[in-house]
């Protein structure tokens, strides 16, 4: 019995370590492209690498921690799915709808968090407000 314990508590740890690893070179280039042009003033801190058969979540295929903050999640291909901070997401980050959209209706307020789903966009602002958006940007309902 206290083989089995000991070999689960071993079994736990080493998946442990294998998260937040700092695998950088596994990034796609379009990712690694996106870091650098819109977050150039951060750095990466990790990078993990979801491709075990448990995550099903296929959208989120790399999680990326960056030195300010800000996380972002990208696909296979590298293509960003969400990006969450608590700093001011560059405008040209996000889809340009979404960005005049806030600019018109909420001034003073800036995009913290931007998630891109299956049929939907979403965004959270600095003032707490959250936003959904068709995947062409048009405005669909505030929460």
């Amino acid at each position: 019995m206290k083989r089995i314990f000991l070999t689960g508590i071993i079994f736990v740890f080493s998946l442990s370590l294998s998260f937040g690893q700092n695998n950088q070179n596994e990034l796609p280039e379009e990712a690694k492209d996106f870091i650098n042009t819109h977050f150039s003033n951060a750095t990466i801190e990790e990078t993990e690498k979801n491709d075990s058969w448990y995550h099903l979540d296929k959208n989120e295929m790399y999680e990326v921690k960056l030195s300010n903050g800000t996380k972002l999640d990208f696909n296979r291909e590298g293509e960003v799915t969400e990006i969450d901070g608590d700093e001011r997401i560059p405008d040209a980050a996000l889809p340009s709808p979404i960005v005049a959209y806030v600019e018109a209706n909420f001034s003073g307020a800036h995009i913290t968090g931007w998630e891109l789903d299956n049929d939907e966009q979403e965004v959270e602002l600095s003032d707490g407000t959250e936003l959904e958006f068709s995947l062409e940007g048009q405005f669909l309902k505030e929460d």
